[in-house]
């Protein structure tokens, strides 16, 4: 076993850093990683104070960086994605303005109907779908049956799904 000088060091960076980035650059398809991975190939040598391999020292680096590449893609298994492997119909999870517009006309029609239903039936729709409360809860409140807290809402949902199908609102029952 030898110990290298900073200037066998220097020469092997020299003469073998185009090979080993681009050796990485082939196993883990990011030339940024393979260029991290390379200065570290060559900080593992820095810190060996002796090696084995006096005699092939670029057989040595080629080792450590595939070791290095391997160490890396498993680290980033989950998280690796190369761009040719990108799926073409990944979409944005944000809305598109036509969908966003459609989501805005429905909500506004979802309130009108709402606010145009008589007004013991609203309050029995709002305090079960916003307040959730329950049928119980709603009747108590209320001072009716727990029976009649059911017909309105039943009432309520219906008036509701009639106006979201109407065509007059231009949906024809594409409500979501």
């Amino acid at each position: 076993m030898s110990s290298l000088t900073h200037d066998q060091i220097f020469r092997l960076f020299r003469d073998y850093r185009d090979p080993i980035v681009a050796f990485l650059v082939r196993r883990v398809q990011c030339p940024e990683t393979a260029q991290d991975l390379s200065q570290e190939t060559y900080l593992r040598l820095v810190r060996k104070d002796a090696l084995a391999h006096g005699d092939n020292l670029p057989a040595y680096l080629f080792r450590t960086a595939e070791r290095l590449a391997i160490d890396y893609l498993r680290q980033n298994r989950q998280t690796f994605v190369s761009a040719d492997s990108l799926a073409d119909d990944l979409t944005c999870p944000k809305l598109s303005p036509d969908e966003l517009a459609s989501l805005r006309q429905q909500c506004e029609i979802l309130l009108d109907a709402i606010a145009s239903l008589p007004g013991k039936c609203r309050h029995v729709f709002l305090l079960r779908k916003i307040d959730d409360l329950s049928y119980g809860e709603i009747a108590a409140r209320l001072g009716i049956s727990g029976k009649t807290v059911q017909r309105q809402l039943v009432k309520a949902m219906l008036h509701c799904h009639r106006r979201m199908q109407d065509p007059q609102f231009g949906l024809n029952g594409n409500f979501r």
